[in-house]
């Protein structure tokens, strides 16, 4: 009988390229099946994205400190600040807990325009905190998004305060 007739010898003279190709496709698809659920329910899979948008959003006092963690590239924490009688600057402080995360912060109005955003000039500054200010017209509800760039994650500590006129 000769060696390139059996099931063995045929799968040793393949190309090392095909059978690397073969063993990816197999572990790809393993992987996948590994993580997508096999429950009953699972035929009616949703993302978590509700609450991390404005809707869900955690309202917060002023010269409140919050402490909170970025824990993925897609995570984003709002916050709501009540409205306030009267027109006020606000200054808003994110303290970074981790010197990897790169942080960003937006203000939005109730509108959702947004009011600032401070994301592009903190991209070159991993472990950096963001002070900004804003003036908050009076009777509108604000709110603040957390969020890391460039897929960094952290802790992080959020207060807000007001500026006596």
């Amino acid at each position: 009988m000769h060696p390139e007739t059996t099931w063995f010898g045929r799968l040793r003279s393949l190309d090392v390229r095909v059978l690397a190709a073969i063993a990816a496709a197999l572990m790809l698809i393993i992987g996948v099946m590994w993580v997508v659920p096999t429950t009953p329910t699972s035929n009616s899979f949703t993302f978590d994205s509700a609450r991390r948008g404005m809707e869900s959003a955690r309202a917060i006092d002023y010269d409140e400190v919050v402490k909170g963690a970025i824990v993925d590239g897609s995570d984003a924490d709002f916050y709501k600040l009540s409205p306030l009688n009267a027109a006020y600057r606000i200054d808003v402080h994110l303290g970074n807990g981790s010197p990897t995360m790169i942080p960003g912060v937006r203000i939005f109005d109730a509108a959702r325009n947004l009011v600032q955003d401070k994301t592009v000039e903190y991209i070159r500054n991993p472990g950096g905190s963001i002070d900004c200010t804003f003036l908050a017209q009076s009777s509108v509800l604000y709110y603040i998004q957390i969020l890391s760039q460039r897929n960094t994650t952290g802790p992080y500590t959020l207060s807000v305060t007001i500026q006596q006129p």
